[in-house]
């Protein structure tokens, strides 16, 4: 009598069930091992061009987002002002720290130079800005290093984000 052989295996959403001689077997389990392979390099690859993509995509977004700035904004010494007018004070300001982050190469602003932009840009009112800023740090879109006059601030990931769709928004509008 021949030998008969089972085999039941599971490979990530693959099944595999084969019953027969140990060589059809064998050979079965082959070519379903390779069929397996194949496609997961396929589902693979598909998946790494996607995130190139995107990447090369939002490359490009940040990069002439950063390069057109110039439009809605000025830089005069340690001063970077709006020439473009966000909807609110919060909005002028994460601008003003993007701005000296992108055109500066600053990334500890300081809350004089802030205030001197706002008052260069001209049209928003206040008394005192740092109860903004720590509601902006609040809400996670600035980082406070420091304390007292020598208090700092620097955008996080979100506020970058942020500050980017907002100099998007009004780089279109003054184009």
């Amino acid at each position: 009598m021949d030998e008969m052989e089972t085999l039941k295996m599971k490979i990530g959403p693959h099944e595999f069930e084969a019953t027969g001689s140990p060589e059809s077997v064998r050979d079965k389990f082959q070519a379903f091992r390779e069929m397996v392979e194949t496609l997961t390099r396929s589902t693979v690859k598909d998946v790494m061009t996607e995130v190139v993509t995107k990447a090369r995509e939002l490359a490009d977004e940040t990069f002439t987002t950063e390069s057109q700035l110039v439009k809605i904004m000025r830089v005069n010494g340690r001063e970077v002002s709006l020439t473009a007018r966000p909807q609110n004070l919060s909005d002028a300001t994460l601008l003003l720290i993007f701005g000296q982050k992108a055109l500066r190469q600053n990334d500890a602003v300081t809350g004089a130079e802030i205030i001197s932009g706002l008052n260069t840009t001209g049209g928003y009112s206040f008394s005192r800005i740092d109860g903004m800023l720590e509601k902006l740090a609040r809400d996670g879109d600035l980082l406070t290093f420091g304390e007292r006059r020598g208090k700092k601030y620097r955008l996080t990931n979100t506020g970058l984000a942020k500050a980017r769709a907002i100099a998007a928004e009004l780089i279109s509008s003054a184009a």
